[in-house]
């Protein structure tokens, strides 16, 4: 079954909370957030939140600034942020086989490689699942709570 990780679910959810915050910060609200009132608003586990944070610091998603009124913000407009960055900042390159992006590691190949059928395939679906995950934003997701992502 394909699903996002509860890591990459927490993810979406701070930076989602962090685009509203970036907004509203647009009206004189603060656009910084502590990790703990992101936690506590959610119901995160701290320690594994602040660990998402990090790294979403090293993929330039966020930034922070440290000390007792530091916290968290945007540094990309959410317009231009993807689906597909955050997925791949959490989780790693999106792909719906081991094949999908091409050649596989050596040592690590498929035993059906030669007489595959449905490899052409299966490659056209990666890129339209990775085509549309790079479509949706961060925007789209902090829009609404309640209405669907189109695209």
């Amino acid at each position: 079954m394909l699903h996002l990780t509860r890591k990459t679910d927490y993810a979406l959810v701070a930076l989602s909370y962090l685009a509203q915050q970036r907004q509203a910060g647009q009206t004189g609200a603060p656009d910084e957030v502590s990790a703990r009132k992101i936690a506590d608003h959610f119901g995160m586990p701290l320690p594994l939140l602040m660990n998402i944070l990090k790294e979403l610091a090293q993929a330039k998603i966020i930034g922070s600034t440290r000390g007792s009124h530091g916290g968290y913000r945007l540094i990309v407009a959410p317009e231009a942020v993807s689906l597909l960055e955050v997925i791949e900042a959490m989780e790693g390159p999106v792909k719906f086989t081991e094949c999908s992006e091409g050649l596989p590691i050596l040592g690590q190949g498929c035993a059906m490689q030669e007489c595959c059928t449905i490899r052409g395939p299966v490659r056209k679906l990666n890129q339209r699942i990775r085509g549309f995950l790079s479509e949706v934003t961060l925007a789209d997701l902090a829009e609404s709570k309640e209405e669907t992502v189109t695209v």
